[in-house]
């Protein structure tokens, strides 16, 4: 009776819960989420929420689950409440999703459009951390990326962050232009010639960026 009693107790204390486990490991900042030092990152959600991610500690494990990098993982796991929350044990990987963003990996500038006036921007993609960090005058811009699919990604606006130069502000004035297609991006895509365009919610091309050689 007593063994009984202690199984069926057991059981009960076991739950579950649907988490997602991020694409890479890191070892780096994900702004502005996670500080360096990262491990592994994960969230207890349904859906997936690319801007909203928990640094794990050292000793964090998922029993029976093999990490492949390169996909968001969503996952079945249990647990137990007696047990400390970084051990789960895998019960069913319920979506394995490829994460594209090495395609863009790497820096690219953008190049003038008709009828467009031109201000040079420089833009640094970060597929680990999965950060868009753009350059041009005094302004420095760092989104995340979120994804759609192989060739279309949108821009995670709950990332954004707009810094400027003090100094720099002080030696010379705004320059009117720049970082707009960061707020008004809806998605952008990888063109067949190598490309990289930004379009609005119309579909209206923003900007285009060609790669830094």
């Amino acid at each position: 009776m007593i063994i009984l009693f202690t199984l069926f107790f057991s059981c009960e204390e076991k739950k579950t819960k649907t988490i997602w486990v991020y694409p890479y490991r890191l070892n780096t900042e994900l702004y502005p989420y996670a500080q360096t030092g990262i491990f592994i990152l994960t969230q207890d959600k349904e859906e997936l929420d690319y801007s909203s991610w928990q640094r794990q500690s050292e000793s964090f494990e998922i029993k029976d689950f093999k990490f492949e990098e390169g996909y968001f993982y969503k996952l079945k796991v249990e647990y137990e409440e007696v047990q400390p929350p970084q051990k789960l044990k895998l019960k069913s990987i319920l979506e394995k999703r490829k994460d594209f963003i090495g395609t863009i990996e790497g820096a690219w500038k953008n190049i003038p459009l008709p009828d467009q006036p031109f201000f040079p921007i420089f833009i640094q993609v970060q597929k680990p951390t999965r950060t868009l960090e753009t350059y041009g005058g005094c302004f420095k811009g760092i989104t995340g990326l979120g994804e759609e699919g192989e060739r279309k990604i949108q821009l995670v606006d709950k990332y954004y962050r707009l810094d400027a130069d003090k100094v720099c502000l002080g030696q010379s004035p705004i320059q009117k232009g720049g970082f707009s297609f960061v707020q008004s991006t809806t998605q952008y895509q990888l063109s067949p010639n190598g490309f990289l365009d930004f379009f609005d919610s119309t579909g209206n091309l923003l900007i285009r960026f060609q790669p830094i050689e």
